[in-house]
């Protein structure tokens, strides 16, 4: 259960892009089909690669953007040539170690000293490239060519087939890691790419990669921005802006259920906010795997919404109660933390012992039955049960019926 969210986010990252890459590989399967697309191939990949380009312009997403140039500049020089000299070699040889950097690198916007070296990156790649063919071109070469003719379902040399692989494996461990949409764009945009290359000498194909390509970097800058809006970074959550677009769209029967961690300042104030940030990951893996058919929202801090379409305060209270009861009873093995008094009585260049923490959360019910008709009315209501389970001593569910008058 505590790994419910990472994997739905994996699986919801990687879906896209497969299924684009998919489509572009059905569609040069059937000749008929093929023989209309390339027509239009070559203006959809250089206008999808521009639309990721300017997307991640306007939205100052720099690795994006430097990785949509890389792509258009491979695509543009294979489709125009079907030459595979020292030159291409060497670009398709660089190209997967390219879209390495533009993933390891956190994003600081264009604008920025990371911003300019990345796009700088590109420019001396080309240039130490052409110094390096006239000075030895020979061994340069033979280098890139090395085992040329050991595969014999590409014309990709070991050098390149291998430069890719480890580069694809660096990148979905990035994927599994960080869970961002950019990661996963570059993933299979390199995919994307590897497919197009390996096709030199027939452009319809390759165009059709490279659009595929264009439109997972696209997807990939708007999943991204939408994430940033909608997404709670540190829990995975959907965030209150998603909460209260929810909120304007339910209808009929529902039940709101305000839940908030108890003495969270306290394990902040104790073992510090990393250790504070372990509890709201944890809580929040546990919320997202609640039964009964209830979405999760962090709400802010240390406070969570769920939210159960076409069921009643009452329906809903036995799988609140069966989450609490959970949560209080696993514990917590906090990373590398322990209490302060520990950390002074244990002896000098002993290891640290694991340190257990029991966690337990307060929860706030209510429905739009009886007066509580809009939303508000009812996020109200659920907000004063919770003040309400606070005050009973923590650790328990509260339904507004239960409050005091």
């Amino acid at each position: 259960m505590r790994n419910a969210i990472t994997l739905r986010r994996v699986v919801s990252l990687v879906l896209p892009g497969a299924v684009l890459l998919f489509v572009a590989w059905a569609i040069q399967q059937e000749h008929s089909v093929q023989e209309t697309a390339v027509e239009y191939a070559a203006f959809i990949c250089f206008g999808t690669l521009a639309a990721s380009a300017l997307l991640s312009w306007y939205h100052n997403y720099a690795r994006v953007l430097c990785a949509s140039v890389v792509a258009a500049f491979a695509i543009w020089t294979f489709g125009e040539s079907t030459q595979t000299g020292v030159m291409e070699l060497a670009m398709v040889f660089l190209l997967p170690l390219n879209f390495a950097v533009f993933a390891a690198l956190r994003e600081r916007g264009l604008m920025t000293f990371q911003g300019a070296l990345q796009a700088g990156l590109i420019g001396v790649q080309a240039l130490l490239v052409e110094v390096v063919s006239k000075a030895n071109p020979g061994a340069f070469h033979a280098f890139l060519q090395s085992g040329e003719y050991a595969v014999p379902w590409t014309w990709l040399p070991w050098s390149v087939l291998l430069s890719f692989a480890i580069v694809t494996a660096f990148l979905v461990a990035l994927v599994c890691v960080r869970r961002t949409s950019v990661e996963a764009g570059l993933l299979w945009g390199l995919v994307g790419i590897f497919g197009a290359i390996s096709h030199v000498g027939n452009p319809g194909t390759l165009y059709l990669y490279g659009s595929a390509v264009g439109l997972v970097l696209t997807f990939a800058v708007l999943e991204h921005g939408f994430d940033m809006a909608y997404r709670d970074e540190l829990t995975g959550l959907p965030g209150r802006r998603a909460f209260n677009e929810v909120l304007s769209q339910l209808r009929r029967r529902y039940t709101i259920a305000m839940c908030d961690v108890d003495n969270f300042k306290n394990f902040n104030d104790t073992y510090g906010h990393e250790a504070g940030d372990q509890i709201l990951k944890t809580v929040a893996s546990m919320l997202f795997g609640v039964k009964g058919g209830g979405r999760a929202f962090r709400f802010g801090g240390e406070e969570f919404a769920l939210v159960f379409n076409g069921r009643s305060a009452e329906e809903v209270q036995p799988f609140l109660e069966s989450m609490r009861d959970e949560i209080a009873h696993m514990g917590l093995v906090l990373n590398d933390r322990e209490h302060p008094l520990q950390a002074a009585m244990r002896k000098q260049g002993a290891p640290a012992p694991a340190t257990r923490v029991n966690i337990t959360i307060s929860i706030g019910v209510a429905d739009n039955s009886g007066q509580n008709v809009r939303p508000e009315v009812v996020l109200e209501a659920a907000d004063t049960a919770l003040y309400s389970a606070k005050a009973s001593g923590k650790n328990c569910v509260r339904l507004v019926e239960d409050v005091p008058a």
